[in-house]
């Protein structure tokens, strides 16, 4: 099989990448290891902007959407009414409704195919697969995109380092008497973790509760003792880990003169501060087919997606340095400005305009400037602070 482009794996970024390409006029397939595309569920929450990078909202895959976003330290809480919702998805109607668009522009996706290895070839590279019956087809391609994931199989044969994980787990719950599924809550707390808990309604009834893992901790005992805390019965549980950017990284490399281009978590094209990928993977998704289609270099259409990654690790690196004093602090200077700010543009859309918060909230700068040079509250435990379960009513915005 001759390519111009091979996809080794079916996630959203590659599906969505093997779909431009294949309205480019591109021959490219894609190869997914697993015999059917059925991923695990997971209750996700995306920014408006996949409206942006898809240039369209994939209806099918939405369960729900959230219009306010509250965020809540000690006894102190915030909200944010957010101009366009954020949309809750199901990942894997997303995957299935991205694989569907793929093959209807002409993308064949081989199930239970595993990439094994790379030869270079005089037109690009061969790559030698494994198919679940034990076959070994080879694949002649001029590029590779690698979809394949935090683990990369693609990434260890082409040299190129994987990037650093988290566990991340959420509990399936019903929604308690009186809560508004129009509200998403944030509960930070770093006696236990330096990232948060989260509720996220996924219907008018049921929802997810949250918390990515810090490592050497035991995630799902503390996500757990949340639960517990307040009332909450787990339904079932999602679980997953997850990628996060490292701005050290290059995501590209090359075998013979064939480009290898890693996309999605197999890139760690995730926002580091609030651990979401889906609108990165796919806009690393659509660099990579740019780079492709353009004769440009993946590195230069990666510019502004790096741009905003970089922007969230440096938030990211601020917040690990908080401890509980500070992160209510922090809640308390979300004044009626700082909410149009964030009410007004969302999580993946934030650089070239977060400095404009400094004129809104002088004091959120002297608060970053103060934990430049704080001990990161993971080496000095503060005291103990426990976030309450707001008492909500359908009146709350």
């Amino acid at each position: 099989m001759k390519l111009d482009v091979a996809v080794i794996g079916a996630s959203s970024a590659g599906l969505y990448a093997a779909e431009q390409l294949a309205r480019c006029g591109k021959r490219v397939a894609v190869f997914e290891q697993q015999t059917e595309l059925a991923p695990a569920r997971r209750t996700l929450i995306i920014t408006p902007q996949l409206k942006h990078v898809l240039g369209y909202v994939p209806e099918a895959a939405v369960l729900h959407r959230i219009h306010t976003i509250s965020v809540a330290a000690g006894a102190v809480s915030a909200s944010v009414r957010l101009r366009d919702p954020d949309l809750i998805i199901e990942r894997s109607l997303l995957a299935q409704m991205l694989a569907q668009r793929a093959e209807q522009a002409g993308v064949p996706i081989h199930y239970g195919h595993r990439f094994r290895r790379f030869d270079a070839h005089p037109q690009g590279v061969t790559l030698q697969l494994q198919t679940a019956a034990g076959d070994t087809p080879t694949v002649v391609a001029s590029a590779v995109i690698a979809a394949d994931g935090i683990g990369s199989d693609v990434a260890r044969a082409a040299g190129l380092p994987h990037p650093p994980t988290v566990p991340i787990i959420q509990a399936e719950v019903c929604l308690p008497a009186g809560w508004n599924p129009d509200v998403t809550w944030v509960w930070f707390d770093t006696e236990e973790t330096h990232f948060f808990y989260w509720l996220i309604p996924e219907s008018a009834t049921h929802g997810v509760v949250g918390l990515v893992g810090d490592e050497g901790i035991q995630t799902r005992v503390l996500l757990e003792q949340f639960l517990v805390r307040h009332g909450l019965q787990p339904l079932g549980y999602q679980g997953a880990q997850v990628a996060m950017y490292d701005r050290t990284l290059r995501p590209w490399g090359s075998i013979g003169s064939a480009p290898i281009l890693l996309v999605g978590d197999a890139a760690g094209q995730v926002k580091v501060s609030t651990v979401g990928g889906t609108v990165s993977g796919i806009w690393g998704a659509k660099a990579a087919v740019r780079a492709l289609t353009r004769g440009t270099t993946y590195a230069h259409e990666l510019w502004s997606l790096r741009r905003e990654l970089d922007l969230h690790w440096l938030v990211r690196r601020l917040l690990d340095r908080a401890d509980n004093r500070q992160y209510e602090r922090l809640v308390q200077h979300i004044s009626p400005a700082v909410q149009r700010f964030l009410g007004h543009y969302n999580r993946d859309e934030m650089a070239g305009k977060l400095w404009t918060l400094a004129l809104r909230q002088p004091a959120l700068l002297l608060l970053g400037g103060q934990l430049l040079f704080h001990r990161s509250s993971t080496e000095t435990p503060p005291p103990a602070s426990r976030t309450p379960m707001p008492e909500m009513t359908e009146t709350d915005h």
